[in-house]
């Protein structure tokens, strides 16, 4: 079974397709960023992507530039995530460890979520820490609380359609087994 690339692992992909996409290796651009001068994030950005690299190649070699990890540390991800609201990363912890107990998933923290896969290689559930409590991305329906659209700016994956905020872990476990229970059962 061939595992979900976590953000690492994609970045690495990335940075070892970078030349077959775009005819420079990660140290060429990183070389014409330099001679150029740019240092601000969003200018290096715009350049880059005026120059033809697509959004998460921009991203990565501006990361590279400005000597960011690149997804080396999930624990730092999280850390980062969850900076300003901790209570929703004790919670999301929780719901986490109770989780495991009865389903297999993998957990792969990005910058601004952080998604579950299932054995199948998708996204089942994704947690972010919102102001107004911890929200979850669910796929399917059922649930027995109220949900409310989801929305692509929290994350997750295109076959996410609703989302709720998980008041406790018991809450979050029930939504996320449901959406667990709907992607296995979706073929």
């Amino acid at each position: 079974m061939v595992m979900a690339l976590g953000p690492k692992a994609m970045g690495d992909a990335i940075a070892a397709n970078l030349e077959a996409k775009t005819g420079k290796t990660l140290e060429g651009w990183l070389a014409d960023l330099a001679r150029e001068g740019l240092h601000d994030r969003e200018a290096a950005l715009a350049w880059l992507k005026g120059h033809g690299l697509g959004h998460f190649q921009a991203q990565l070699v501006v990361q590279k530039h400005a000597g960011e990890p690149l997804y080396d540390d999930p624990e730092q991800l999280l850390t980062e995530l969850f900076r300003t609201q901790p209570e929703q990363r004790a919670t999301y912890e929780a719901i986490v460890r109770e989780l495991a107990r009865d389903h297999r998933f993998v957990v792969n923290p990005c910058k601004g979520y952080v998604p579950l896969y299932s054995p199948r290689n998708r996204i089942f559930a994704s947690f972010v820490p919102t102001r107004d409590g911890l929200y979850v991305g669910l796929v399917g329906d059922g649930f027995d609380v109220p949900t409310v659209p989801h929305r692509a700016s929290r994350g997750g994956s295109e076959r996410m359609t609703v989302g709720a905020l998980c008041p406790d872990v018991e809450t979050g476990v029930r939504l996320a087994a449901q959406s667990y229970r709907n992607d296995m059962a979706k073929g």
